[in-house]
Order: structure tokens, then sequence, then C-alpha cells
């Protein structure tokens, strides 16, 4: 389906009129339920701009239809390069006194800084108590506007440092909340950025990597952009290296006054590949998983049930071809992951189904060594392991045909 695309540029404000890639409208990928029914959906149509080339979400959700409906749900993000990064800080700032973190992924660095003699403090997330509601992610992201931090800075004062990690990529106004982050910082503070880079998936053409949360798909030159636009100088930009995707940090100062982008760039060629083979990636796959599944549909499993998996499944028109959505966490046993035709099972239930003829993994990389050796019976029994990443060698997206 081609949708011509008209807005406005969320990172330079121009208009945006390339065809994006249309996913439809999906279910929320935190939107688990007791029962198979899901009320929430959300449009997801991925553009890039011929301007500044920000890969973005065309029209972010509202807020309220992100907030989870269960009080379990909670990410992860990388940690082993934090204490390298501290390090990079207080190389910038060798008399760095205080640093303050603006999100719920802050608390590993500041216990870094604040092992090495840094007073740290933590914003918090005080909103009234709503039945049913968790605020979580789509919340964070709404309290980088200048009212709001205007009136903590005036409560706590200013900042040598200010972190604000994995919070960005969410905001779907980012020029804005950079700006309002100006006003927790000290006069030569520093402004620390953490985003994941979108470069590995999208040259390698995975499409689980998108999702409704993320209003902006960051990379180097366009984080760069982002801080220039916004009143800043890049002090430095840092690349940690991760299998799937690394972690983008740009480490800021404020500037006397936005710089100006360069002329129009045009349609980048890897998001236009992007966007093209989508469709041929779609019927390709399924017409292979079609064919594992069996025609009772039994055959397939998918372990690790996260918003990868979810993306995976939903984005790709899986669900009627999953036999057992596999996941050892206890919160998400018995819940129906939304788009699915069945509840969240254990290991153990995997183990026991002699049907299964393909498990499917959405699990990191680094521990995918662990669940092969979990699930050791199975391929014994001759059962197929294939990762749904497009990246890694035993991807099933590898010679989908």
């Amino acid at each position: 389906m081609a949708i011509q695309s008209s807005f406005d540029c969320r990172l330079c404000g121009q208009p945006v009129r390339t065809l994006p890639l249309p996913l439809g409208r999906l279910p929320v990928c935190n939107g688990f339920s007791p029962s198979e029914s899901g009320d929430r959906a959300a449009d997801l149509h991925i553009v890039e701009c011929e301007t500044c080339r920000l890969i973005q979400l065309r029209t972010p959700p509202p807020p309220d239809l992100l907030t989870p409906r269960v009080p379990w749900i909670r990410y992860r993000e990388p940690e082993g390069h934090l204490d390298a990064l501290a390090g990079e800080l207080l190389a910038l700032r060798p008399g760095a006194r205080n640093v303050l973190g603006t999100g719920p992924f802050e608390q590993p660095l500041l216990s870094r800084l604040g092992a090495r003699g840094l007073a740290a403090s933590a914003l918090a997330l005080d909103l009234p108590i709503v039945e049913g509601r968790f605020p979580y992610l789509e919340s964070w992201q709404a309290t980088l506007n200048v009212a709001h931090l205007a009136a903590r800075a005036a409560q706590l004062g200013t900042f040598d440092i200010v972190s604000c990690r994995y919070i960005l990529e969410h905001a779907p106004e980012p020029v804005r909340a950079l700006q309002a982050l100006k006003q927790l910082l000290t006069s030569d503070g520093l402004l620390l950025i953490e985003v994941p880079d979108s470069s590995k998936f999208l040259a390698a053409r995975d499409y689980c990597f998108l999702w409704e949360e993320h209003s902006s798909y960051f990379v180097e030159e366009t984080l760069r952009d982002l801080a220039s636009v916004s009143g800043y100088r890049v002090a430095a930009l840092l690349r940690y290296p991760g299998v799937l995707e690394d972690a983008l940090v740009a480490v800021l100062e404020p500037a006397d006054a936005p710089a100006p982008l360069a002329a129009a760039r045009g349609t980048s060629a890897v998001f236009q590949a992007y966007r093209d083979n989508f469709a041929t990636t779609r019927a390709q796959l399924r017409s292979k998983l079609d064919a594992l599944a069996g025609p009772d549909r039994t055959g397939i499993a998918l372990f690790g049930i996260g918003h990868h998996a979810i993306m995976f499944v939903n984005a790709f028109g899986l669900a009627d071809l999953i036999a057992l959505a596999v996941d050892d966490d206890a919160d998400k046993s018995g819940f129906f992951p939304p788009g699915f035709h069945g509840p969240v099972v254990g290991s153990e239930r995997l183990l026991a189904d002699e049907r299964i003829k393909l498990c499917l993994f959405a699990v990191a990389p680094h521990i995918e060594g662990k669940v092969r050796d979990k699930l050791a019976p199975l391929a014994a029994r001759g059962v197929q392991f294939r990762s749904i990443y497009a990246a890694l060698d035993n991807s099933i997206l590898k010679d989908p045909a």
C-alpha cells in the first residue's frame, strides 16, 4: 500500500513528502492481555525526511495509548560500556561536581559517577495514580518540556553533567526536548544523550526494530544535526558497538545559537532499499514459515516474547503460524501477547511438544547460547533453531524463499 506522506520533519522542520514504509495498523507492543482480544493499536508509517534524512514515525501515538496496562512492562538498555563512558565524561569535565539523571535508565551510570566522587541525583516520575495505568517511557519522554524542567531546575538547581539515556528517540518533539534540558545545565555543563544507532538494522533490512514507541531512528549524522539545530555543540560523539545495534552517545555543550543545516540531501539509498524490500521480504518469509508450520499450524514456536518478537509477528502477518509463544518470564505467563492467538507458555511446555519442527529465537545474541543449552532436547530430536534477527548468520530471513 502506497501512502503519500506530507508533514513537517521533527528535526529540521521542513515538509516531508517522500513515500513511507506503511506497516498499517498494528497492535501496541506492550498490550499483553489475559485474553486474545486486544483493544489498542497504532498506525505505523515510517518515513525519511529528504532534507535532513531523519527516519521517523509519521504520526506518533498519543501517550495514553502507549501507557502499559500491566505493572511489569520494563526494558533493559546496554550497560557494559558505562565504565568507559564515565571516564570519557570526566576527561571532558574533570572539575565536574554533580550529575543529574533524567529517565529510568540512569542509575547504572549515576552509580559509576557517584563512585568517582560526583554528587548524583535523579528525577522522579511523579504522576497521579490512575487505576489500570502504569506509566513508563511514554510518560518519561513527556517530562522533557520547558515548563516541567524549568520547575525542576528551580527546585534542584543546575548540574555539571545531565544524562538522558534512551529517552530522546521516544520524544515526538526532540528539538524542544533538547532545548528544555538546557535549563538543567550549568553555563559550562555537559548534556549526555544516548540513543540506539539505527545503522545496522537498516542495512540488514531488519523490520522487527521498528516500534510505535520510537518517534525517531537516529544515526550519527542525524544525531549531530539534532544537536546543532537545538543549540548545542558536539563535544564528543562516541560509539559503543553491539551485535545488533550500537549505542550512540553525544556529549553536548550549550552553544550561543542554533546552527543551520546543510542543503537538502535527498532520500538515502539505505532507506529506499529498506522501504522497497519490505513487501517482498514479508511474502517470502510468510511462504517459508507457512510450509514449516504444517497444515495444522503446529510446527513453529517463538522463544522470547519482547517487543521485537511482537513486531516481527505482527508486521509480517505471522500470528496464525505461531503454535507456541514461549518465555520464561513469570510475569508474562498466561498473558496473550498483542496480536497472538495463544498465551505465553514456559520452556517446559515447548520441550514437551513433539509437534514443533522450528524454534525461532527472539533473544539477545549474548544469551542465545544459554537458551540453546536449555532447549538441547529439541535439537536432539531434529528441531531447527533460527533467529528472527536479519543480521545474524542463523536468521530465518537468510534465503527466505
